[in-house]
């Protein structure tokens, strides 16, 4: 039932077509990642994907290396190709001055989009599942993030080309199947370090959550669901423009604000990755309405946005993170 499951929220719901598609599944160990493999594994031939599985020792932990052994005598047993990496986890939250388990994510994202990269039509699928969504609600909330998103992480993201086929999955239907199959699994004892933030809201602030409303897991569901219809209305309503780092002032007037801020969020992509602060977008905007000519904000990633006479313009300068610069005038 499970893999049924998985297969409707994945094709029927999420819309994703998986004939000649190659899944690139992050392998953990956890038990979201083996049921996920294992899930994949019976769906891959059935719906024409090709299956491979992607382990990142993360060096933080003196039994991590024989977890990766494990991690590749698993997928040896099942005959599905397995590629490893050792990262200095410890190293790059130093030299990028960010906590570990952000540095754990960037070394974790950069591997799979290696191997993405040297794939035609290959897409990472993760094991974020239900329990998991409702973390990232609540993260979400934490951070003030705004509507749509505060629905939460994406189950198909065309851009990064990412899959998340568990998402609607509770914890306890994945526990469960694994204990059904007798799948071995690794428990990662940092999951309760109370350090971690996303710890505290799993193992205090969602069962105080769940203590109110058993059935919260289901309205996690709901909200993630909403908020998808809203996004997809949204996007659908931004004008196309030939450079979308160039909004040409006079359309930006006729439009509303929710439609507005959602352009210039769409140019700061196309400069480059990277977040921008609420604030900042907001105190951009207001300038926009006042037609303030020659005001320049500054966005993280060396990216910056001009209002010009007749567009406002979107830049990322020399030497910035990013991927694009537009040295077009306006």
């Amino acid at each position: 039932m499970l893999c049924l499951g998985v297969e409707e929220f994945l094709v029927g719901e999420c819309g994703h077509d998986p004939c000649g598609a190659t899944w690139i599944v992050g392998f953990s160990g956890g038990p979201d990642s083996v049921v996920l493999l294992a899930v994949l594994t019976v769906l891959a031939p059935r719906l024409g994907a090709h299956l491979e599985a992607a382990h990142v020792d993360h060096g933080l932990r003196p039994e991590s290396a024989a977890e990766a052994a494990d991690a590749e005598a698993f997928c040896a047993a099942w005959n599905i190709p397995f590629h490893e990496r050792r990262a200095d986890v410890a190293g790059l939250a130093r030299e990028r001055g960010i906590g570990l388990e952000d540095a754990g994510r960037l070394a974790r994202y950069a591997f799979f989009e290696e191997l993405r990269g040297a794939r035609p039509n290959a897409w990472t699928a993760l094991g974020h599942q239900r329990d998991d969504l409702a973390e990232d609600q609540i993260m979400r909330l934490i951070r003030g993030t705004g509507w749509p998103g505060l629905g939460g992480m994406a189950a198909l993201d065309p851009s990064r080309r990412i899959l998340r086929p568990l998402l609607m999955t509770p914890r306890s239907d994945i526990e469960a199947f694994a204990d059904a199959l007798s799948l071995p699994v690794v428990r990662d004892p940092s999951n309760n370090d109370p350090a971690y933030r996303r710890n505290r809201v799993r193992n205090d602030i969602l069962p105080r959550i769940a203590a109110e409303n058993p059935r919260h897991g289901e309205a996690v569901a709901r909200l993630w669901r909403q908020a998808r219809i809203d996004e997809d209305f949204l996007e659908a309503s931004l004008p196309d423009f030939p450079d979308p780092t160039a909004l040409p002032m006079e359309t930006l007037a006729g439009l509303h604000p929710a439609l507005r801020l959602r352009l210039y969020r769409r140019a700061l992509r196309a400069c480059g990755p990277g977040q921008a602060l609420a604030e900042t977008l907001f105190s951009l905007d207001a300038a926009v309405a006042k037609r303030a000519t020659g005001r320049v904000f500054q966005f993280p990633g060396g990216k910056t946005a001009r209002i010009g006479r007749r567009a406002l313009v979107f830049r990322l300068k020399s030497g910035g993170s990013g991927t694009r610069e537009n040295r077009r005038s306006h």
